[in-house]
């Protein structure tokens, strides 16, 4: 029984780094929520297909392959949805039904949940800085208000809008046939 929660436990890992894996070509990305079913004890998964939901099917294909290739070489085959589903359709029995067909037994579903746009406005601003010292040759300063130049400059920072952008990323683990989540896990990837 020990050697079971330690298989599952694997596969959830690799999950969890599938998920980071998603987004790393982002700024920074981190788990936010992690939810595991404590309940489950039917050990690691069999056959498990990757589902990217995207309209974008180029971008959904890319992602599919990539995060295959990532969890690729442990008990578990993985395999992209698209090699099984050409189109995916919106009728979950469907997809639970082609899947089935193929002798998958888990779905691992990846959907962005959510794309924030932080906006920062910095006003424009103009800063009195120290000039530094007199280098020059000859009496200092030269003129009686030459040392003006000298003793302080001015600076001027036109301002600006900084845009961050914030990617929520969503991925269940479904157990197949029943579709029931075992695992779930969101990120969040900042620029």
């Amino acid at each position: 029984m020990r050697v079971r929660h330690n298989q599952s436990r694997s596969l959830f890992a690799g999950v969890a780094i599938c998920c980071a894996w998603l987004l790393a070509s982002c700024a920074s990305t981190q788990m936010t929520s992690v939810w595991r079913d404590s309940q489950y004890t039917g050990g690691p998964l069999k056959k498990v297909a990757i589902i990217v939901v995207n309209k974008d099917d180029v971008a959904r294909r890319m992602v599919e392959d990539e995060t295959a290739r990532s969890l690729a070489g442990g008990r578990t085959q993985v395999v992209p949805s698209y090699t099984v589903i050409e189109k995916l359709v919106k009728d979950d029995t469907t997809i639970k039904n082609a899947l089935l067909a193929q002798g998958f037994d888990g779905a691992l579903v990846g959907r962005l949940a959510a794309l924030v746009e932080d906006k920062t406005y910095r006003p424009p601003a103009t800063y009195v800085t120290f000039g530094g010292p007199y280098m020059g040759a000859g009496p200092a300063y030269g003129t009686f208000g030459g040392y003006y130049g000298h003793a302080y400059t001015v600076e001027y920072d036109p301002g600006y809008t900084r845009v961050d952008t914030r990617a929520v990323v969503e991925t269940i683990l479904y157990k197949l046939p029943e579709a029931k989540p075992i695992w779930t896990g969101t990120t969040e990837s900042m620029n």
